[in-house]
């Protein structure tokens, strides 16, 4: 499944883990993540943050960085988002089934520039904006087709549903029903209850920044 999707897909219901991580992926890199104890997830959020303050401050996408951990050097697709810390509402989020940049870390930096600027269901980001958030990065592995998309656990598993024309995505930990996961799916892709779907389960692992009263 190669095409590019570039979607918001936070909800209101969004489960607020700092990680979720199965514990044996397809993918090398979910994999690598998955089973990291350097901490690299967080650095990739540490990032993330860095990327969407600057991307708000000056429209432009973050420098790269010279120093970088093994894992962010590696090529890979991501999703960036921010939820408000006092509701847990969406604010922003931008990402790739594949990934689109030669570095993982690049990958993030030009997913959160896209987030604070061009997410179009809400207005721009503004500094102000900026301490109010938390922010959530989500490492994309395989796309593998479902038979039987009920199967899938939505706190640990997240889901592709392809249309005629849009691809909807639902991360892990969106919400904790299935049945939910599906609909929202579907709705992302812009199906009604007739039309005819493909659906897939999705790699992610998600890191996830920890609340701070001070930023």
């Amino acid at each position: 499944m190669n095409a590019v999707i570039r979607i918001s897909v936070l909800a209101p219901a969004l489960a607020c883990f700092l990680i979720i991580a199965v514990p044996c992926f397809a993918n090398p890199l979910t994999e690598a993540f998955g089973r990291d104890t350097r901490g690299q997830g967080m650095t990739a959020v540490a990032l993330a943050r860095q990327a969407l303050d600057y991307a708000t401050r000056t429209h432009e996408p973050l420098p790269l960085p010279n120093e970088l951990p093994p894992l962010l050097r590696r090529r890979g697709a991501v999703f960036v988002s921010s939820m408000l810390i006092a509701t847990g509402a969406p604010r922003c989020c931008m990402g790739t089934l594949t990934p689109q940049m030669p570095t993982l870390a690049e990958e993030i930096i030009n997913n959160a520039y896209l987030a604070a600027t061009a997410d179009k269901r809400f207005p721009p980001l503004k500094p102000a904006d900026l301490k109010h958030l938390r922010v959530i990065v989500s490492i994309i592995g395989d796309c593998v087709p479902l038979d039987d998309p009920a199967t899938l656990d939505p706190l640990r598993d997240g889901l592709a549903v392809r249309g005629l024309h849009e691809t909807g995505i639902v991360l892990p930990g969106e919400t904790e029903k299935v049945t939910t996961m599906l609909g929202w799916g579907r709705i992302r892709a812009k199906l009604s209850a007739d039309d005819p779907a493909e659906y897939f389960h999705l790699e992610a692992v998600r890191f996830m920044e920890p609340v701070t009263k001070n930023r």
